[in-house]
């Protein structure tokens, strides 16, 4: 019976042991906050005069996620200089910008799934060398794949991540010639494109904007400042 009970305990140390290596690896390589931020373009503004540093705000958020982001961001250009217009005609530049999308990126989801498989595997090898028969090694398999579940589900490496397109405009003392193309989809059968020009005094420039933030067990309402602080950066790094 002695013998047995050390068999139990030296199986599920080596179980423990083998499930618990990716888990480790995420605790200590994720333990510091990692935030990211890239751009798909980057924009170059005309430097301006201290009296003409006005700035016509307007974001929009269609991710369905709530967030506290143009007070950040009218707080970021004020603090560099910029007065915050009402009205677009009053204003040297426009930021319009558009949350697109905020989510849960899963990083562990192949990782989880491999150790619970691992420790099912270590676990019906260690049963089935007892002689308890087929019963036993089942149940020292199922043993494996709930410690190796258990182990992932206390190590979430997740990462959130947000997408905003934002688009400048700029105003300029020289003509600016503008053409836009746009094709819309009619069902299946084609589609219908339109084409347009234009002359005004305005430059634009757009841009897209992911913002990630990864950290072991890092939950939504602490990832969504940390995204929102990204966004207001970078916009304060192209004014």
């Amino acid at each position: 019976m002695r013998k047995f009970f050390k068999t139990i305990l030296f199986s599920l140390i080596l179980i423990f042991t083998f499930v618990s290596c990716s888990t480790l690896h995420t605790v200590v390589s994720k333990r510091n906050l990692d935030v990211q931020t890239k751009m798909s373009d980057t924009i170059w503004l005309e430097p301006a005069a201290a009296n003409e540093r006005t700035v016509f705000v307007q974001i929009r958020n269609t991710s369905g996620k709530n967030l506290n982001i143009e007070q950040k961001i009218t707080n970021v250009l004020t603090s560099k200089g910029y007065r915050i217009v009402n009205n677009p005609a009053e204003a040297k530049y426009w930021l319009q910008a558009n949350i697109l999308k905020v989510d849960k990126v899963n990083l562990d989801s192949d990782n989880g799934f491999s150790d619970a498989a691992l420790g099912a595997g270590i676990g019906g090898v260690l049963g089935a060398q007892r002689s308890g028969g087929a019963s036993t090694a089942i149940g020292w398999g199922l043993a494996g794949a709930a410690i190796g579940t258990l182990a992932d589900a206390l190590v979430d490496d997740t990462a959130y991540a947000m997408v905003t397109d934002i688009l400048i405009t700029e105003k300029t003392g020289r003509n600016v010639q503008t053409s836009t193309r746009s094709s819309v989809k009619q069902g299946n059968s084609g589609s219908m494109t339109s084409t347009s020009t234009a002359s005004s005094n305005m430059e634009k420039y757009s841009t897209r904007v992911l913002s990630t933030a990864n950290q072991v067990n890092l939950n939504f309402n602490s990832a969504i400042p940390l995204l929102e602080d990204e966004l207001g950066k970078v916009i304060a790094g192209i004014f």
